[in-house]
């Protein structure tokens, strides 16, 4: 019997979401509107020890969309195709579960633009917020097409073709698409994007590798020596993370390019990515560790939502304190900005994110429908 719930996965999951805050630490810099003079990676906190996020964290995003793809063919996949699930309680399901964190964010993010661009005549990173980007937010339709910028809470592009992944993955498996091979060919068919939008690119890969994995999850736990591979899968899987350290450590020429290095997106999404996560949903931690991890999934996506406006809070605040981009770079500060946001990624799904989505989901008739988020 498959388990209902993965928390080694979760907790995967809240480690990506805190992974990209660092990346984007470098925001701080930019606190007065322009970008500071003279402002490099080495200034910020503990240098030495999170360099190779600083210097590649955005590539955690793509943890998520194998993430996604495996929770998603594993949960909803047979249930879908054989009609267990209908489009209405499907789109019902994914609604709930993003939609009101991320209009209400919105409406905070514009608000704080909008001071922020009186305060400095420009706004805070992301510069296309005008009223076309805004309604796209709105229907979470923001990023769906090649080369669009990011925009109002920028860091919500994932969010958008996640909801667009949903679409494609529900007709698919209507259609008869399973996990494993047939997801496999999916990833494969959008290797070509790579070099027309690398984001839409991203997120096709990774969410159908996940599928994938799902196919080698479902043979592999059953397997007499689930065990023993499960433990040489862990042990593989932590050597390529430390050679991708050791590499970012060294500043390969390897890795150099950042988001347009299709060597290394292929690597990460095709490998490192899908090999981490079925190592990971070979191992059901329990206890202690089962609840931490639980938690850091739960709050994974408040907290991977919250940090763009807490960081644009903190600009604004920044300004009428007189306070420049060096006081950021304490160490100090960086604990407690961690510390707040996931104070209030716990507050947000406690009292916010789980009531409203119970009473959403609340007020239509219950049909069987797999466990979820």
């Amino acid at each position: 019997m498959e388990p209902k719930r993965l928390t080694s996965l979760d907790g995967l999951r809240g480690v990506a979401a805190l992974a990209v805050v660092v990346w984007h630490w470098q925001h701080f810099f930019a606190i007065g509107g322009d970008w500071q003079d003279g402002w490099t990676r080495q200034m910020q906190p503990a240098f030495a020890l999170l360099k190779p996020l600083y210097v590649q964290g955005w590539a955690a995003v793509d943890v998520f969309f194998v993430l996604s793809g495996f929770v998603f063919f594993w949960l909803y996949g047979e249930a879908i195709r054989t009609r267990q699930v209908r489009g209405g309680r499907f789109a019902l399901l994914r609604f709930s579960r993003l939609y009101p964190l991320h209009v209400v964010l919105l409406l905070v993010v514009a608000a704080l633009q909008a001071l922020f661009f009186r305060a400095h005549g420009r706004f805070f990173i992301y510069q296309d917020n005008d009223a076309a980007h805004f309604v796209g937010h709105v229907f979470l339709v923001q990023n769906w097409w090649p080369g669009s910028p990011q925009s109002f809470d920028g860091p919500t592009w994932s969010v958008s073709l996640e909801a667009l992944l949903y679409v494609v993955f529900f007709a698919g498996c209507r259609l008869g698409l399973r996990a494993g091979w047939p997801a496999l060919l999916l990833a494969l068919a959008a290797v070509p994007l790579l070099w027309l939008d690398e984001h839409i690119a991203r997120a096709e890969i990774g969410f159908f590798m996940g599928g994938a994995m799902v196919g080698c999850w479902r043979v592999l736990r059953v397997h007499a020596r689930v065990g023993t591979i499960a433990r040489g899968l862990g042990l593989a899987v932590l050597a390529l993370w430390a050679v991708l350290f050791a590499l970012l450590y060294r500043e390969s020429s390897w890795l150099a390019g950042g988001e347009s290095n299709v060597a290394f997106l292929i690597g990460f999404d095709f490998v490192l990515c899908p090999l981490t996560v079925l190592a990971l949903a070979l191992q059901q931690p329990r206890g202690r560790w089962a609840a931490g991890l639980g938690f850091l999934g739960d709050i994974s996506y408040a907290t991977y939502l919250i940090h763009f406006p807490l960081q644009l809070a903190l600009a604004l605040i920044a300004a009428r304190l007189s306070l420049a981009p060096q006081f950021f770079m304490q160490g100090w500060v960086m604990i407690a900005f961690y510390a707040a946001l996931i104070g209030l990624g716990a507050l947000s799904y406690n009292l916010f994110e789980r009531p409203v989505q119970t009473w959403l989901r609340g007020r239509t008739v219950a049909r069987a429908a797999p466990a979820t988020d």
